[in-house]
């Protein structure tokens, strides 16, 4: 990260997650209406209310919104408010529409944000040293699943999140250009963020930040101001000058990039390479456009796999979660003249009693998971499941899906020594997960592409770091290039921001190994697609690994037979076909699975050579409901 004022001239950077290519300014109508709910229901998953809350707003170290907490209180709903009292983009009912559970004020979550966002209250830049409120995602922002039947909202932890967070991003840039352009609207948040400090000439100062903030989120997510122009910006901002220059690139930036991810979906993988090799380093030629989006992920019995990150690609829990919270925007000091290079806002204890959390104690010895489990289907609000069907379909995922899914987990053979037969450093076995190569599964292969063939510039960071590759975690040294594999890149980078970590609060190299979860730092580029076990599948729509089939049905139906559009951020749940309705309605998200990242092919039931995307037989419209029926149980 470039040094720069902390929250004055947070150079917007800190939201590349959430970045460039969703700044596609909308109209306030766009958000899909919420209809009310009768009642809540949080299902039972082995966690007490205590614990759950801790997950949902316990800081990962972010600061993914680039504003003080105390600014982004202040910000007002983007769009006119002719009449009454303006509304707050904070508000509970304005968040739902952005797909966010409303929280509660408790003891983890003092400022009553949503769940999944958590204010860091002294929060310490490593490049500037400044101390202010950062506002930031957790885990459960990604991680927390929900859907609505019949006027009950059914929400669940390590499900996929039904958040919008390019559409965040939208609505934020949104509100910001009002706030600065809007003289009433401007002194509304002065008032509010000032407070008894309201005065004029406190106005101006505040203004001159803000404007900052808003140059540096404009040219950091699409470094679209030039060298020339920046100069003079700079030189009006100072002055307390209107900027004729900045206001033009603000209000013609609307026709930027087309957006393709949206509600549960992300391009995680690109966004967090943006954010660690083009923001933090300041080196913009390593910025690519989002194309791979993905469904978040569901996390439960996860901390068990050998390979734990969703795409097969690291091996070690505490890598993977650093990594992500360095791409929701944890601070890192990147720069490349820094002597105190790797430092960073990451809370590095925080991440390791999560993934304790998720993980519980070992289920060998119980024979089942103890930490965060999956939900069961709740048959009291979704009706109940027809057992006969699910006999049938017992048998019909013995056959078609138990070869490469591996066998229930309420099942003798799952706890075998077979499918337990991976091992950490201490000897502990753990789930060896299928990966299923490419060709054969036949699902886009754009996620995978990003890892196999991606290249940043690393020169200036300090490497000369030790991972480990492949199947066999090969020893392998990064050094700095100006192509280096992005895969093994960020696993490096990752590396010696935990190393600089641990260093710095002097933590023993036991205690080091336990908190990494006895693994090494072992990578894979693109080696497939994990086949993880299917418990709590029902409640992982949209399905394949970039979202693209609505609904289980239609997972188990011919390709032709899938839907080539279907909307997403509809909360209503279809217990018949399994996933969310789907039908067009004004605000949500247009999926086109010919556009690129979104193919829905791969992963099919036909009667066709296996291979090249076909998995096996074709299934009657009887058997795929039966086998749907029995997905429903696990």
């Amino acid at each position: 990260m470039r040094k720069g004022i902390a929250f004055n001239s947070f150079n917007g950077k800190r939201i590349a997650l959430l970045g460039a290519g969703s700044l596609l300014l909308v109209a306030c109508s766009s958000l899909p209406d919420r209809e009310p709910v009768d009642k809540q229901v949080w299902l039972e998953q082995n966690w007490s209310e205590q614990q759950r809350q801790w997950f949902h707003h316990t800081s990962q170290g972010t600061a993914t919104i680039p504003l003080p907490y105390e600014w982004f209180a202040a910000l007002e709903q983007p769009g006119l408010s002719l009449f009454g009292t303006p509304k707050m983009l904070l508000d509970a009912d304005y968040m739902r529409q952005l797909g966010f559970i409303p929280g509660e004020i408790n003891r983890f979550n003092q400022a009553g944000l949503p769940v999944g966002l958590s204010v860091d209250y002294g929060a310490t830049n490593p490049v500037t040293g400044e101390s202010y409120n950062a506002i930031g995602f957790t885990c459960a922002a990604c991680h927390t699943g929900q859907m609505t039947y019949n006027g009950t909202a059914i929400r669940y932890d390590g499900g996929p999140a039904m958040t919008n967070l390019p559409q965040l991003t939208t609505v934020l840039f949104q509100s910001m250009l009002e706030t600065r352009y809007s003289k009433r609207r401007f002194n509304r948040f002065a008032e509010r963020v000032l407070g008894e400090r309201n005065t004029e000439q406190n106005r101006q100062a505040l203004k001159k930040q803000f404007t900052k903030v808003f140059k540096g989120l404009i040219a950091s997510q699409f470094a679209v101001i030039r060298a020339s122009d920046n100069k003079v910006i700079e030189a009006d901002i100072e002055a307390g000058r209107e900027s004729k220059i900045l206001r033009d690139i603000a209000e013609n930036i609307e026709d930027n990039l087309r957006n393709i991810e949206g509600y549960t979906r992300l391009d995680a993988l690109n966004r967090i390479g943006n954010t660690v090799f083009a923001m933090d380093t300041g080196k913009l030629e390593n910025y690519v456009p989002v194309n791979a989006p993905v469904n978040y992920p569901h996390i439960w019995t996860a901390s068990w796999f050998d390979w734990v990150q969703y795409d097969g690609s690291v091996m070690q829990p505490m890598v993977r979660n650093a990594g992500e919270a360095m791409g929701v925007a944890a601070l890192v000091d990147l720069r490349s003249d820094s002597p105190n290079q790797y430092a960073s806002s990451i809370p590095v204890k925080n991440l390791y009693r999560m993934e304790e959390l998720l993980a519980g104690p070992h289920p060998l010895s119980s024979k089942q998971f103890e930490g965060l489990r999956a939900p069961r289907w709740p048959d009291q609000i979704l009706g109940r499941i027809d057992l006969q069907k699910a006999r049938q379909g017992a048998g019909l995922y013995r056959d078609n899906c138990q070869h490469c899914h591996l066998p229930p987990t309420d099942s003798q053979a799952f706890w075998s020594d077979k499918v337990w037969s991976a091992k950490d450093l201490s000897g502990q076995p753990l789930l060896k997960m299928p990966l299923v190569k490419l060709d054969y599964i036949g699902t886009d292969p754009g996620q995978a592409e990003v890892l196999m063939t991606r290249k940043v510039n690393t020169e200036g960071l300090q490497l000369g770091t030790e991972i480990y590759t492949g199947g066999e975690c090969n020893s392998t040294t990064i050094q700095p290039s100006n192509d280096t594999l992005f895969a093994f890149a960020l696993g490096a980078v990752v590396q010696n921001t935990l190393d600089h970590w641990y260093r710095t609060h002097q933590v023993p190299a036991a205690e080091q190994r336990q908190m990494n979860g006895d693994r090494l730092n072992c990578l894979q580029a693109g080696a497939g697609y994990k086949a993880r076990p299917l418990n709590g599948i029902w409640a992982t729509a949209p399905f394949l690994h970039n979202g693209s089939v609505p609904t289980l049905y239609h997972l188990l139906s011919p390709v032709e037979e899938r839907p080539s559009e279907f909307y997403l951020g509809n909360l209503e749940f279809d217990p018949q076909l399994v996933g969310y309705q789907s039908h067009e309605e004004d605000g949500l998200t247009l999926l086109d699975t010919r556009l690129k990242g979104n193919s829905n092919l791969g992963h099919e039931f036909a009667d066709k050579p296996k291979g090249g995307g076909v998995i096996g037989r074709a299934l009657s419209e009887q058997e795929r409901y039966a086998l749907v029926e029995y997905l429903k149980t696990l």
